[in-house]
């Protein structure tokens, strides 16, 4: 059924690494130092939504052009003070820095093997180049390729975003799949051509609302996907 494609490529902000246990637990040590009580999770998801809707502004030009990583880091200025938490510019680059040493999903170190056995499989994220890379050492897991949108003209969900990963791995859309717990990136990518992969999310995860019933898989687990995926 899949034998069209030739390279996966994953999300990885929440599809396939943890980023709210990694962001709950240094907030919560930060909040601590300062005696401060904090909702770890609305932090961190308030957070996570901030980043985004300035990567929407650096998207329509209404912002300069910023990695994830400074993004993360203007939006600490304004979220800290609005909890309640008066961190130092150092504990507010600690804090930015987390997101360097994600842990994965129990089941996808195994999945990731098994499936580059039979396709080329790479990273497509918004997430910085040096977050891709430090997290996936943190993890003890290779990738075949890892795309990072800041180095495209385009970030995600922008067409041109996945349409340039494809062809840097000179592929046509087609040939390359779209594998990631959030139906918005699904949808956009296979509007601009691509097949599409759905991976039920592990924990509620900010865009994973949706209907996932129209995307070439859908998979309760990694290893369903790959058992999928690789016969």
């Amino acid at each position: 059924m899949f034998e069209d494609v030739k390279s996966l490529a994953f999300d990885v902000g929440g599809s396939v690494f943890d980023w709210q246990t990694a962001v709950k637990a240094k907030a919560r040590e930060l909040a601590a130092t300062h005696d401060v009580t904090l909702d770890d999770h609305e932090f961190a998801h308030t957070w996570r939504r901030r980043m985004f809707q300035m990567l929407s502004e650096v998207r329509k030009g209404d912002r300069e052009r910023l990695n994830a990583d400074e993004i993360h880091r203007v939006a600490l200025d304004e979220l800290a003070p609005k909890f309640g938490i008066p961190l130092t510019d150092g504990e507010k680059d600690d804090l930015t820095h987390v997101w360097h040493h994600m842990d994965v999903w129990d089941d996808f170190p195994a999945a990731l093997t098994r499936l580059r056995g039979s396709y080329k499989v790479n990273i497509l994220s918004v997430l910085s180049f040096s977050i891709l890379v430090d997290s996936s050492k943190h993890a003890g897991i290779s990738w075949d390729g890892l795309i990072s949108c800041e180095f495209l003209t385009h970030y995600k969900p922008e067409p041109e975003a996945y349409q340039q990963g494809a062809r840097l791995l000179r592929l046509p859309p087609n040939q390359v799949m779209m594998v990631a717990v959030h139906p918005g990136d699904l949808s956009a990518a296979a509007a601009a051509g691509m097949r599409t992969g759905f991976v039920k999310p592990k924990v509620d995860e900010a865009g994973s609302a949706g209907d996932p019933s129209g995307f070439d898989i859908q998979a309760e687990d990694y290893t369903d996907f790959a058992e999928q995926m690789c016969g």
